[in-house]
Parts: C-alpha cells; structure tokens; sequence
C-alpha cells in the first residue's frame, strides 16, 4: 500500500513540476499497480472473513467486486504493462555488435582464463 502511495504522490509532484505529460508512464503504472494493491488488500480481508466476507452482511462482497472491476475499467492490466513497457524500451537501442551473448558456459571458462591465477592464490591458504 506505501508503495502505490508513494507512486501517486510521486507522479502527482512530477505533474506538478514538470506537467502531465511528463507523468505519463508513472499514471500508466499507478493504473495497474494500484488496482493490483487495491484488490490484493480487499482478497487479503475476504480471507480473513472467511465466508462471513464474501456474504452481503459484510461490505466486502461489494468492495471486492468493485476492486476487482477496479483492474479492467481505464483498460485491463496487461495494456498499461505493454504501453509502458513499449515506450520505457524505446529508449534502449541494441549494441552495434548485435545481441549479447550471456552464455554462461563460456563466461564462466573467460572468467577461469583470466581470473585463474589469482582463484588459484586466495584458495591455496585453504
């Protein structure tokens, strides 16, 4: 919950500084952070409760359904995760020498060849 507080606020200051557009992503994923907080938080309840929360005679029934249409209203979850993550890895360009390799395998033989000597000195007093 501090988290997505904290998201808000955080966004709120940035419009506030430097204008709505600038806030674009942080609103993008306060829409489904938030809603995710907001339904994990009411679930959390309607656990507790047992089948007493999830009844009429509590206001969690209601609470959890609007929680969980919370998470489809300005548009579902995994719209605001694309359009930000679309617009966050457009900064990025790829390295001019292609993909990287992280083939550990061969990482770990390079760091043997050339970390060799001194693995073979601090392990020697052992």
């Amino acid at each position: 919950m501090q988290a997505a507080r904290l998201m808000t606020l955080h966004a709120a200051w940035t419009m506030d500084t430097q204008g709505a557009s600038a806030a674009r992503d942080q609103v993008a994923l306060i829409k489904f952070f938030g809603a995710k907080v907001l339904h994990d938080v009411v679930d959390r309840a309607l656990q507790l409760h047992g089948s007493l929360g999830y009844s009429t005679d509590l206001p969690l029934e209601q609470m959890y359904r609007f929680a969980r249409a919370a998470r489809i209203y300005d548009g579902p979850d995994e719209v605001h995760r694309q359009s930000v993550a679309r617009h966050i890895l457009a900064g990025y360009q790829p390295p001019e020498e292609g993909v990287p390799s992280e083939h550990l395998p061969t990482r770990r033989d390079e760091a043997r060849q050339r970390f060799g000597a001194l693995l073979e000195a601090v392990t020697a007093n052992d």
